[in-house]
């Protein structure tokens, strides 16, 4: 060590030295500056070729002009052909040195073999140079010192590139630091060796004047740092230039890879290279460190691709990978292969997570299945189960029952209460037969109110009939909703396998049937298939059918009867009826069609076609009279009632107070605020309100108290027996007087003979109906009924026998 340093500080001009200092370090980072450029991979083998110019001109520059601050008081000169050949052998072995390294970067074994070669080529190019300094006398080494020489560079040669090639914070500093010491302690070590022996062997003068001179190395060395200052020069340039696109698009591509929302992998033969953002969410990389495998994805996949080698290239794939908690979700991974930033062939693997597109078709698949409201079944769903129990049924031999149910009055609930009300009625009542059934049984809702339940094993009717009371006990308990409570009813039809079908369709058809004879018998209660039902079915769908026809055709007619004082018989107005008389099915009386009406929906279309009707013609009478027309409690509860009424009277000029709207006390039971709301905007129309077949319900004493009504009309029923029987006579007087009290006028429906006109007279109703004043007649005979003696004959004084009968009483 002190014949190194006495070297350096005894033997060597430091000013040269320092100059040499600065050739070295400067020369060294331009050499880190191309070496980065080739590591790149683009144009490698230009950039290789380059750097080993570089560093062979910056190792043989640093040498001579080192050479040139040794102090020799001996002449010295240069042989030419080994100092060219120092620098040649020197630049190919730096050249293979630093090729190895950069090209496998990636495996640390050959990147110190690389960097040793390095450290190896500068003890070349010192030693041969060495070699080719002439003087008189002779050079002898120290081989231990030259040994050390050639283990520090070969050693610092290796950390140096070693460094350069790792992910460390200041690579290039730390391996331009290295490197430059690489050099400067080969040179002094290598110089520290040197021992000169004088006494030169004959001939050494002709040797001196054949060599370079001092000046001659003074030039070239001159020239070499020229080529190591532009080699810098422009190679910083061209990195800087460089660096900067390469980081600009390195940022680009990073942050579209980190948008997108597959999954990105490189990786390089099962070793993880790069990942984007949303691979390390979906896998959970924590760093992408170049030494990750992610062969270990694939361990909980099928065996079929229990490997990444064994996934097909450019083909998406299904499969299972774990998430960060170790959890496998579904994902379709595409193989493709690609080329890395060095040259080397890689793999991108794009991954798409397929949970929420997994949950969506799930999702879609529920809701083709299922009813959105309830949740149930729907109609194509049962149709499956219901093939399935039949299936189940042949190969058993055991029946099971099939069940429809509709709710009664439904379609009211959603005229009086709206749509909400009447879906939060059907959830309530999806739940409530849920609860009733057993597990096995399966029931399906095919929309608006109707329900179809599938009962297992029922080996029995009577166990059909357990379950059909059952649910007539729970679906007849009260509902409670927000702000209202209804009292509902259902009609149950029941169908058993295989009596009543041995399909699907026909047990659907059998229960459907069933279910209209419930209703029509009815409602609320339940009835077994029945094969004459068939034939009551057809006729009602047949009348449905031709009665929608009718409708749409303009073709049923409205006759009027007319309606008399009881004291002079004059006429105060008519009553419109609705009458049909079809092409197919002849005259259909009201008491058929009416139902049908209300059943279908149909009684709206029907009422205001009445109304209107009856509106446009009463208009056209010489003589102001008042029209009564009949509203069903269906088309009452309707929306926009008064809306209808208002357009009546506008479009045929009719004036209010001549409409007389006829109700029955049934539509008031519900819901008595929203029927008194009604009848209130009626009567602000000036129509004025009638009450139909009064006597008939419970209640009528409080109706008459607390809604508007103007007149009372007795039901036919009462005055059929007011002659023979006292009571129905007692039941009209007290009526009569009531209406008198609260200055309301009193009407008898189904007067057919004088003496029942006579009592009714003296009983003191205020006005007759029936077919003792007209049978009802077509709108072209009003006029001519009008202007014949319309008024009844006079009836003879004396009380009739009926009226003697209540006095004498």
């Amino acid at each position: 060590m002190l014949r190194i340093i006495g070297c350096l500080t005894l033997e060597h001009d430091l000013q040269l030295v320092l100059v040499a200092a600065i050739i070295c370090v400067f020369g060294t980072f331009a050499s880190t500056v191309v070496a980065s450029r080739a590591a790149a991979g683009q144009r490698r083998g230009m950039w290789l070729a380059l750097l080993a110019v570089c560093a062979a001109s910056t190792v043989w520059a640093t040498h001579f002009v080192a050479m040139l601050a040794y102090r020799s008081a001996v002449p010295m000169t240069y042989d030419a052909g080994l100092t060219a050949v120092s620098y040649l052998l020197g630049a190919v072995v730096m050249g293979v040195g630093f090729t190895v390294a950069i090209r496998h970067y990636r495996r640390r074994v050959l990147v110190l073999g690389g960097g040793a070669t390095v450290g190896a080529g500068v003890a070349v190019l010192h030693y041969v140079g060495m070699a080719a300094m002439q003087l008189p006398g002779r050079l002898h080494y120290d081989p231990t010192l030259v040994i050390v020489s050639v283990l520090l560079s070969c050693t610092l040669g290796a950390a140096g590139l070693l460094v350069a090639t790792r992910s460390v914070s200041h690579a290039r500093i730390w391996s331009t630091a290295l490197l430059v010491a690489m050099i400067v302690s080969l040179h002094f070590t290598g110089m520290g060796a040197v021992a000169l022996e004088f006494g030169a062997p004959a001939g050494a003068g002709r040797h001196l004047g054949e060599g370079i001179s001092r000046q001659g190395v003074a030039v070239a060395v001159t020239l070499a740092a020229l080529v190591v200052l532009m080699i810098a020069m422009v190679g910083a340039l061209v990195d800087r230039k460089v660096s900067h696109r390469l980081a600009v698009e390195a940022d680009r591509f990073r942050t579209l890879a980190d948008g997108a929302l597959e999954g990105l992998v490189v990786h390089q033969h099962g070793v993880l290279v790069d990942a984007n953002a949303a691979a390390r969410r979906m896998v959970g990389f924590a760093e992408v460190d170049g030494q990750l495998s992610i062969d270990h994805w694939f361990a909980g996949v099928d065996a079929a691709q229990a490997r990444l080698s064994r996934l097909p290239i450019d083909e998406p794939v299904e499969c299972q990978l774990p998430s960060p908690e170790g959890v496998l979700f579904p994902a379709e991974v595409c193989r493709r292969s690609i080329r890395l930033a060095d040259g080397a062939d890689g793999e991108l693997l794009a991954i798409r997570d397929l949970t929420g597109r997994k949950c969506s078709e799930a999702r879609i698949e529920h809701l083709a299945l299922h009813d959105p409201l309830t949740d149930l079944p729907n109609r194509r769903l049962f149709v499956e189960l219901a093939q399935k129990a039949i299936d189940q049924a042949q190969r058993s031999g055991e029946p099971f029952a099939l069940l429809t149910l509709d709710l009664d009055g439904f379609k009211l609930v959603n005229d009086m209460h709206g749509h909400a009300a009447g879906d939060a009625l059907l959830k309530e009542v999806a739940q409530r037969v849920t609860a009733t059934m057993r597990e096995s049984d399966t029931l399906a809702r095919f929309g608006g109110d109707e329900f179809v339940l599938l009962q297992q094993s029922a080996v029995s009717p009577s166990q059909a009939v357990a379950l059909a009371e059952r649910l007539l006990d729970v679906l007849g308990a009260p509902v409670r909703l927000p702000g209202i409570e209804l009292t509902i009813s259902a009609s149950i039809g029941v169908a058993l396998y295989p009596d009543d079908g041995r399909t699907t369709g026909a047990l659907l058809r059998s229960a459907d049937t069933a279910m209209y004879r419930a209703k029509a018998d009815g409602k609320a209660t339940f009835r077994f298939f029945e094969p004459q039902m068939d034939a009551a079915l057809e006729d009602r769908r047949r009348l449905e059918l031709r009665l929608r026809h009718a409708l749409k055709e303009g073709s049923l007619d409205v006759v009027y009867q007319p309606l008399v004082d009881s004291a002079n018989r004059v006429t105060l107005g008519f009553e419109a009826l609705a009458r049909w008389n079809d092409a197919e099915l002849g005259v259909i009386p009201p008491s058929e069609f009416i139902p049908v009406a209300e059943a279908t929906g149909l009684i709206g279309p029907l009422g205001e076609l009445v109304l209107r009707r009856a509106c446009m013609e009463a208009a056209s009478w010489s003589r102001p009279l008042r029209v009564a027309v009949n509203l069903s409690v269906m088309q009452f509860r309707r929306k926009g009632l008064v809306d209808t009424v208002r357009r009546a009277l506008a479009d045929s000029g009719l004036p209010g107070h001549r409409l007389e709207l006829e109700v029955t006390e049934s539509l008031l039971i519900d819901n008595r605020e929203s029927a008194l709301q009604v009848l209130t905007e009626l009567k602000a129309l000036g129509v004025h309100i009638a009450m139909d077949d009064f006597g008939t319900g419970y209640s009528s004493l409080s109706y008459l108290q607390s809604f508007p009504f103007d007149k009372i009309k007795i039901d036919r029923s009462f005055i059929s027996g007011v002659e023979t029987e006292a009571q129905s006579a007692s039941i009209v007087r007290a009526v009569a007087s009531m209406g008198r009290s609260l200055n309301m006028r009193v009407v008898a429906e189904g007067v057919e003979t004088n003496g029942q006109a006579l009592l009714l007279k003296d009983l003191h109703c205020d006005e007759l109906q029936g077919y003792l004043i007209a049978r009802p007649m077509p709108a072209g005979q009003v006029e001519a009924f009008l202007r014949s003696a319309a008024e009844l004959p006079a009836v003879p004084a004396p009380l009739s026998q009926a009226l003697a009968l209540l006095l004498a009483d």
